[in-house]
């Protein structure tokens, strides 16, 4: 096997066969249409046990063809774990693999403009105390199997989700939300709630970044087990989505999707084909190898580049850019910023003492300047940094003054450590009745570049710090077996409400057990704040100010300590496509692992002609 990377790995007739890169667009154009069934012959399977049933895997051109990685090391590291479940609310998968696209949401969400863009659904009303909201869908929806998409199937979905709490994925969301969810009419659903919740459409039903229900088809659904049903068997004509691409192919060590010329949208005028016929997910590479396919043409995107690698990228290959050209940060702030986290459950950082001696040790600055190359920013807040997000971060300055929170300060985070009763010993870590201050910080791949950074910081001031990144990171971490962990938030991107929700100890569970959030912090007063903020519509001056007695708690307190402002450093090849997303023209973040990155590919044009 050469020592190159290699874009596919499979057998041919008579012999095995490994692709170069310096061979392999060569071979694209020649044995395209073989592709997808050779890739079967590699993992010892035949095209009937994974091909669309009836249907001869056609040729499609490399210009016509858009090919990326799948997103998540977890589950697509080797081969892609998860190539044949296609159920959005399993724990442990992900929409992240190639399916987030076809299932469409009610609306879509531009947080670069503030807009909110109306797809399957074309309106919707709350009544006066937003107890009950009534959702209009689009006429001539359909199914990829031609069957309606209705009312019946919204509502079956929030019914599926509560009666399954907390196993799914928003399910507790939906168990502590909605009392009950009926069909009107085939285009009219009304759900009334539990309480007041003027975001429920946008915190649930619109897809923004990552975040979104996903709606799936009761005809399909209904009588299975959501918590075991794994919605794929192409025989029968699974997975049904609503987008338009079907499922061709799906096998550990690629998955393909192809236009789907009878798409509702289409059909109905409501939006044109896209140009894009075909999308090739290959199994997930370590970022050497992404760069490496990058600068020979060989795919059209990927997961974040770290700041020296997309350099690299830029520099090697002209007809690749980024969202800022070809210049820093090369991306977008994400919705994502990042932060330490912890158990907080569990000794010692349980201790809001430790927790606060810790952000003292912290020189976010250095963060950016070393481990990223000075390509990004800090934060002091668990927010991304969004126009409608701003005046929320200009309300709080004197909070994080008062609690001094940005604060570098080594001599005051070992005041804090010995007013707890810690003793630094000769060695220079911190114990406490003989038994020293471990901090292992448990994360994923994409933070490896500030992490070590972090540590280095985190052992000046005493610490005896490390990190480890595992194949069961996300397992540890939702499980609380993770006392210290890298992640993001995920949450506000027009008001601060959703992301503050993510702290209620209505989510806390014990350690050892599964949370859907992981922070496992609590706090009654902060709890019921943020219950009442639940009522308040953004824009209401109210939102204000339990905002900022919210934030009072939160930054005494400190469940996680915000460092980092999460860039989306995304390359885009122009080699094939162009009209990327940009700082330019931002009509949508290019993230293909997230809700939006079917606006993507409706506004992708071919390079050439």
């Amino acid at each position: 096997m050469p020592a190159q990377v290699d874009v596919i790995e499979f057998d041919t007739p008579g012999e095995r066969r490994y692709f170069h890169a310096a061979t392999a667009e060569r071979y694209f154009q020649m044995h395209y249409a073989l592709l997808a069934i050779f890739a079967l012959a590699a993992c010892g399977e035949s095209p009937s046990d994974q091909g669309l049933p009836g249907t001869a895997i056609r040729q499609v051109p490399r210009d016509r063809t858009l090919i990326m990685d799948c997103a998540s090391n977890n589950i697509c590291a080797g081969q892609i774990r998860d190539y044949n479940s296609f159920n959005p609310y399993l724990p442990g998968t992900t929409s992240r693999t190639g399916f987030n696209f076809v299932y469409e949401p009610l609306y879509f969400y531009n947080a670069f403009a503030g807009e909110m863009i109306p797809w399957i659904a074309t309106g919707h009303r709350f009544n006066d105390d937003y107890t009950e909201v009534t959702i209009d869908i689009r006429p001539g929806v359909k199914w990829s199997d031609g069957r309606p998409w209705t009312a019946r199937d919204l509502v079956f979905t929030i019914n599926m989700l509560r009666a399954n709490a907390p196993d799914l994925s928003y399910s507790t969301d939906m168990d502590n939300w909605v009392a009950e969810a009926v069909a009107v009419d085939s285009l009219t659903a009304r759900i009334r709630l539990t309480a007041p919740n003027p975001r429920f459409v946008f915190s649930y039903l619109t897809g923004n970044f990552g975040i979104g229900m996903t709606i799936v088809p009761e005809h399909v659904w209904a009588g299975k087990d959501p918590r075991e049903f794994t919605n794929f068997d192409l025989q029968s004509g699974l997975p049904v989505f609503s987008g338009p691409y079907q499922l061709v192919l799906s096998t550990p060590q690629q998955r393909i999707w192809d236009l789907r010329r009878d798409w509702w949208a289409a059909e109905t005028g409501f939006q044109q084909l896209p140009q894009v016929e075909r999308i090739i997910y290959l199994t997930f590479m370590e970022e050497t190898k992404r760069v490496q396919n990058l600068i020979a043409n060989h795919m059209d995107t990927s997961l974040d580049l770290r700041p020296p690698n997309i350099i690299t990228v830029l520099e090697s290959n002209p007809l690749t850019t980024t969202w800022t050209g070809r210049e820093p940060p090369y991306g977008y702030i994400d919705f994502w910023p990042i932060s330490l986290g912890f158990n907080n459950l569990e000794a010692p950082f349980a201790d809001v003492g430790v927790r606060r001696a810790i952000n003292y040790a912290i020189d976010r600055e250095q963060l950016v300047a070393v481990g990223w190359q000075g390509a990004g920013t800090s934060t002091l807040l668990p927010f991304p940094d969004y126009p409608a997000m701003r005046p929320y971060f200009d309300a709080v300055a004197d909070l994080l003054e008062k609690h001094e929170v940005g604060v570098f300060d080594l001599a005051k985070s070992a005041a804090l450590m010995e007013g707890r009763g810690w003793q630094r010993q000769a060695e220079g870590y911190w114990t406490r009745d003989g038994e020293p201050l471990k901090i292992v910080i448990d994360i994923s791949p994409i933070f490896n570049d500030i992490v070590p950074v972090l540590v280095a910081q985190l052992e000046r001031a005493g610490f005896d710090a490390d990190f480890r990144m595992t194949s069961d990171t996300y397992s540890r971490v939702s499980q609380g077996t993770a006392r210290t962990f890298i992640t993001g938030h995920g949450g506000s991107v027009r008001d601060p409400y959703f992301t503050l929700r993510l702290y209620h100890s209505r989510f806390v569970q014990p350690t050892g057990t599964a949370a859907e959030y992981m922070w496992r912090w609590s706090n009654a007063e902060y709890d019921a704040i943020v219950d009442r903020m639940a009522s308040v519509g953004p824009g209401d001056p109210e939102l204000m100010r339990l905002y900022r007695q919210a934030m009072e708690i939160w930054l005494a307190e400190l469940p996680s300590i915000p460092i980092l402002q999460w860039y989306h450093r995304i390359p885009h090849n122009e080699t094939y496509w162009k009209n990327w997303p940009s700082a330019a023209n931002p009509y949508i973040n290019s993230a293909y692992w997230h809700r939006v990155w079917l606006l993507v590919l409706l506004n992708l044009e071919p390079t050439r002609g």
